[in-house]
């Protein structure tokens, strides 16, 4: 009977030692930023629709990923996330108006 136990327990240590192991895992990525997949999920919360793009560049000093959904209205809508912390520094319409007005000699 002891012998089960103590297989018992040495199992339950192994266990518990995988758990942790992956739980540190997790610690680490969470340390390193986000993932592409962490920084889609959260534009799509904020953003529902159709992913179009997602890109990580540095802007301003800081990385970002800069994700483009399509809204259920048609409107491409352009997120900036920081990489690092998951916050949205920003939301915007995508204006295809903008490059009209400048290619345009229209008064």
């Amino acid at each position: 009977m002891n012998t089960k136990l103590i297989a018992g327990g040495a199992l339950t240590g192994l266990i518990l030692a995988g758990v942790a192991g992956m739980v540190s895992a997790q610690s680490v990525a969470s340390a390193n930023g986000l993932t592409k997949e962490q920084a889609i999920e959260i534009a799509l919360t904020e953003v529902p629709g159709q992913l179009i793009e997602v890109e990580r560049e540095r802007e301003d000093g800081i990385q970002i990923f800069e994700v483009e959904i399509r809204n259920a209205e048609g409107v491409e809508m352009e997120l900036e996330i920081d990489a690092e912390t998951g916050e949205i520094l920003e939301v915007e319409a995508e204006d295809d108006d903008d490059d009209k007005d400048e290619d345009s000699d229209e008064i």
